[in-house]
């Protein structure tokens, strides 16, 4: 025997069903897209905040061992001008700036290899005593002496070193946080990619039949 079913009847059930389909995958897949970009969003800044602060630490790396160069370059001009002085006006304390200057070379070595703050610290009080101490026996040649543009150097490369510390650790921290991110990313896209096929699978069949709508002959 055969039967003739209402042929726009069964696709419309078919095609309910499909619909039902892509709008439950479409809300879930817009719910995941929205999230997927923010993650993004978030791993693009956060690789961002990584290069600028490798690429902070390196400047500052740079920095720090700049300014004890510079200060010592200050330091050896105004010494070499003073004991030029003192040499020509005979000044009898000529040796003892002399020995100083030996001193403060040898701090400076330290400086320039300096990885330890608080080493580094200690160092450069020493060598402002000893620039101190220079100041005296310049004056009794009755020489005056600036300091302030060596010293400033010396605080500066100081600052910049614990400037340094501060923030070294963070590109490491910044990329542990990317990889839980891309971690994210990777689960969000997985999901989202099959949703993404699931839904256009729907659409093609409920393309296909809509247009089949007309009559189904069923034995």
């Amino acid at each position: 025997m055969t039967d003739i079913i209402d042929n726009n009847k069964l696709i419309d059930l078919v095609i309910e069903k499909h619909n039902k389909f892509i709008a439950a995958f479409k809300d879930e897949f817009s719910g995941l897209e929205n999230k997927l970009n923010e993650i993004r969003k978030q791993a693009d800044d956060l690789k961002k905040e990584i290069e600028t602060a490798e690429s902070k630490i390196n400047v500052l790396n740079e920095k720090h061992f700049l300014f004890f160069h510079q200060a010592k370059k200050l330091r050896d001009e105004l010494f070499y001008t003073v004991l030029e002085k003192m040499q020509q006006a005979r000044a009898p304390n000529t040796h003892d700036v002399m020995r100083l200057s030996g001193r403060i070379d040898e701090y400076e070595k330290k400086l320039q290899n300096s990885r330890n703050i608080d080493d580094e610290e200690k160092t450069i009080t020493e060598v402002k005593k000893l620039l101190h101490d220079f100041e005296s026996e310049a004056r009794k040649a009755a020489i005056s002496v600036t300091l302030k543009a060596i010293t400033d150097k010396l605080d500066e490369a100081h600052s910049s070193h614990r400037e340094l510390l501060s923030v070294q650790d963070k590109p490491k921290q910044d990329t542990d946080s990317a990889r839980e991110f891309d971690k994210q990313k990777d689960e969000i896209e997985g999901r989202h990619n099959w949703l993404k096929r699931r839904i256009e699978s729907h659409m093609n069949a409920l393309a296909y039949w809509e247009k089949q709508k007309g009559g189904i002959k069923v034995e």
